[in-house]
């Protein structure tokens, strides 16, 4: 997917001018709540999980975490949605820069070159997003938003 390849070269930009001030990394989950996602990320969540690429364990979950955290650690990193490759970044939204608060210590600002504005990214998603509905066949992958905990579950019966 083309959106995934350009967020994956703005957190590269974004690493590379600003690693050090980001404490973002492997076993940091603090902003790990997700529990609901479009229905094309659920399906490239799930038909990358079925493909091999990843095992996933029976549902458990830590009350308002994810249920694809193991161990502190997300458990389908490679193929997480949208929100998660975004999270604790400097991101525009609703008019105002937002990003974790233990990232940037030090700074005095961020370069708007490193602030990723969510508006457009968000209108791709819901363009990708209608364009899979329109395509899908899997009445599991139809309603408006798919939790993840029933994504889960529907992966470990099928694994």
């Amino acid at each position: 997917m083309r959106l995934i390849a350009k967020l994956k070269a703005f957190e590269a930009k974004l690493l590379a001018a600003c690693g050090p001030h980001i404490k973002c990394s492997k076993g940091c989950s603090a902003c790990c709540i997700l529990e609901s996602v479009f229905p094309v990320e659920a399906w490239n969540i799930y038909s990358t999980i079925i493909s091999g690429g990843y095992s996933v364990r029976a549902p458990g979950r830590v009350r308002g975490r994810c249920v694809f955290l193991s161990g502190g650690e997300c458990s389908i990193y490679e193929c997480r949605p949208v929100i998660c490759r975004t999270h604790g970044y400097p991101v525009m939204a609703e008019g105002r820069v937002d990003f974790c608060p233990e990232n940037f210590k030090g700074l005095s600002s961020i370069d708007s070159g490193f602030i990723l504005d969510l508006e457009p990214l968000n209108r791709a998603l819901v363009s990708i997003n209608r364009m899979f509905l329109d395509e899908n066949r899997d009445e599991f992958f139809t309603p408006e938003r798919i939790m993840l905990e029933d994504l889960k579950v529907r992966i470990v019966e099928v694994s």
